[in-house]
């Protein structure tokens, strides 16, 4: 089942923030997405962020979830995330890939956004978020 292209384009956003994602352009601007708390990680917490995501990928059992909060800027502007990995497969194509489910909010609590994306396993041991 496909989810909703809302849902998705924050988990878009932050898999290309981790970088390694191999999406065609879209015609579209994604402009928008500036807005989202996804988007807003500060540049300075990005590799932090890469790391907590590959912690979890690597160690996190399946629907456990681990706190990730930037550290970069006021606290009124920090990102708060709760990475949770749902479920794991085994695929011809990569060894292993998981579902992540991630909430992002602010510390006013006020805005979320939540999604959910795969990544899979590369032969080198990194995680490349999923076209499916």
């Amino acid at each position: 089942m496909k989810k909703p292209a809302a849902r998705q384009l924050p988990a878009l956003v932050l898999a290309t923030v981790l970088g390694g994602l191999a999406f065609a352009a879209s015609a579209a601007p994604l402009s928008f997405l500036n807005q989202t708390i996804t988007a807003s990680v500060p540049a300075k917490d990005v590799p932090a962020l890469r790391k907590a995501v590959g912690d979890v990928l690597n160690n996190a059992a399946d629907k456990s979830t681990t706190q990730w909060t930037s550290s970069q800027g006021p606290r009124s502007r920090q990102v708060q995330m709760a990475l949770t990995p749902l479920q794991t497969s085994q695929t011809q194509k990569a060894d292993t890939c998981r579902l992540l489910n991630v909430e992002a909010s602010r510390p006013t609590g006020k805005l979320k956004e939540e999604w959910q994306f795969w990544f899979c396993k590369q032969p080198n041991g990194t995680w490349k978020a999923s076209a499916q």
